[in-house]
């Protein structure tokens, strides 16, 4: 996996609950955890699942496997509380909003064709193995996305660097877009896109990429094209880092 750059010596580090409160979830969760260290849970979906994890302080590592349940734990300072609901198919989980800003690390197994809603505050986000829609919004946070074959990807942090390595589809939307980080992409060269990649540091680079984007144009701080006729829409945005574009 390529080593993406550093940002933690310039990262913010303020407690505002009203930041914390946008990025968030707002809805109300049922509690099923006590005010203790641990947390595990086993859930039984009777289809593809949609899951919402919702972290405050603490990493999310979401893998897939070849079991049909999603099984959940989390280790958590003893002040923070682990709650979770579940209605149907949707299932969220998430540490109880306080101004402490407790710690709490959560490992998740769930199928490949699991939808996954993740929201953090601070922490490393890795998601590794997906086929189903991915969310991902922070705003202190390195994102890792690894072998992700979904039709849909919408990954936004305010300070942190966000890796991509997998597939595009067609009619599909992917997008990233980190105020203050690297865009670190790679995809199959055989996979066709409409880019619009956007760096006001002025640093785009795309690799082997650039000679074969067709209908391109360069304006102030940004690139657009078409790679193999196009298709799927490729957008990247970095307001301050680079934007590397990668074939595998």
């Amino acid at each position: 996996m390529p080593q993406l750059s550093s940002h933690a010596g310039r990262r913010p580090r303020f407690l505002i609950s009203i930041i914390i409160a946008g990025v968030l979830s707002s809805g109300t969760f049922a509690v099923s955890g006590e005010s203790g260290s641990r947390f595990e849970r086993t859930y039984t979906p009777q289809g593809p699942a949609h899951l919402t994890i919702s972290n405050i302080n603490g990493t999310i590592r979401v893998v897939a496997w070849e079991k049909k349940t999603i099984s959940a734990r989390a280790n958590a300072a003893p002040s923070v509380v682990i709650e979770d609901q579940v209605m149907g198919n949707d299932i969220e989980i998430g540490a109880r909003r306080n101004l402490r800003l407790g710690h709490a690390d959560f490992e998740v197994s769930a199928p490949p064709e699991t939808a996954l809603t993740i929201k953090n505050y601070v922490g490393e986000i890795e998601l590794k193995g997906f086929n189903g829609h991915v969310s991902v919004t922070s705003i202190d946070s390195n994102v890792h996305l690894v072998n992700i074959d979904s039709p849909a990807v919408d990954v936004r942090v305010t300070t942190g660097d966000i890796y991509f390595d997998g597939e595009l589809h067609d009619g599909g939307a992917y997008s990233f877009q980190s105020m203050k980080g690297d865009l670190d992409i790679t995809l199959p060269s055989g996979t066709p896109f409409n880019l619009n990649a956007r760096a006001l540091s002025e640093n785009i680079n795309l690799g082997s990429f650039v000679n074969s984007l067709t209908g391109s144009s360069r304006g102030p701080k940004g690139i657009a094209g078409t790679h193999l006729k196009g298709g799927p829409r490729l957008t990247l945005t970095s307001y301050a880092g680079r934007i590397l574009l990668h074939k595998k």
